[in-house]
């Protein structure tokens, strides 16, 4: 594969949240397109948030980490780092709030193409220093046919 072509996938993300001993469970699929860039794998796909708008988001893939990134309605930028506590930034049109992640969990495998795979993280939220939950994401990632 040329590393910087694009290949069309389809991203299926299911978030299971656990909050105040509360559970909750939000399903996402998008089409977006994946890159392979020298270490890194790149996941490009736009979010459609009801009474939002849309937000475009990137996943950045490394060995050991992955930085998530999100731009438009919502603005978010979050490193992932297994067994580290990361700090970043989640904006809404109402203003902006520091997060942390005590990452717990954090895979990503791939299909020996490189084109389809499944990611798989958890972690507990800190919004402006307040527990705001346990969050376990798997992220599936198909190529289209």
């Amino acid at each position: 594969m040329e590393p910087s072509a694009k290949t069309p996938v389809n991203v299926e993300m299911v978030t299971k949240i656990t909050q105040d001993g509360e559970k909750d469970e939000i399903r996402l699929s998008a089409k977006g397109s994946l890159v392979h860039k020298n270490e890194w794998i790149y996941v490009l796909f736009t979010e459609k948030l009801e009474e939002m708008g849309e937000v475009n988001t990137t996943l950045k893939i490394g060995d050991s980490e992955m930085l998530i990134l999100r731009s438009g309605s919502v603005s978010m930028r979050q490193l992932y780092i297994y067994g580290q506590m990361t700090e970043g930034t989640y904006e809404m049109p109402f203003g902006k709030m520091a997060t942390e992640v005590q990452t717990h969990h954090l895979a990503a495998l791939w299909e020996d193409n490189g084109r389809s795979g499944r990611i798989q993280f958890g972690y507990d939220l800190k919004l402006q220093g307040e527990e705001a939950g346990r969050y376990d994401i798997t992220i599936a990632i198909e190529e289209e046919k």
